[in-house]
């Protein structure tokens, strides 16, 4: 809550590439960080959790695709449902 609006630089967050460091965090985060980062994001200006935080900031990252993601070697893949629930385990 500290840094730029993540709305303010949407379109900085476009062109950054991956492997990505993602620290999140406030007052228990030593200013080095602060001082040495690309980015210093803020996802809004009120408290807030950190996982909150994090998962607005990965999904403004990926676009709303991480909700689309497969894992290939996935041991466990849960169907959607409109009722009940749906679990296939493989090997």
């Amino acid at each position: 809550m500290y840094g730029i609006n993540i709305a303010d630089i949407e379109n900085e967050l476009e062109k950054i590439r991956y492997p990505l460091l993602v620290i999140v965090g406030s007052e228990k985060v030593e200013g080095w960080y602060y001082y040495n980062a690309d980015y210093n994001v803020a996802i809004g200006n009120q408290p807030h959790s950190e996982v909150a935080a994090l998962a607005i900031f990965l999904d403004r990252i990926y676009k709303g695709r991480e909700l689309y993601m497969e894992f290939g070697d996935a041991r466990i893949k849960i169907i959607p449902q409109k009722v009940g629930k749906k679990v296939i385990k493989s090997g």
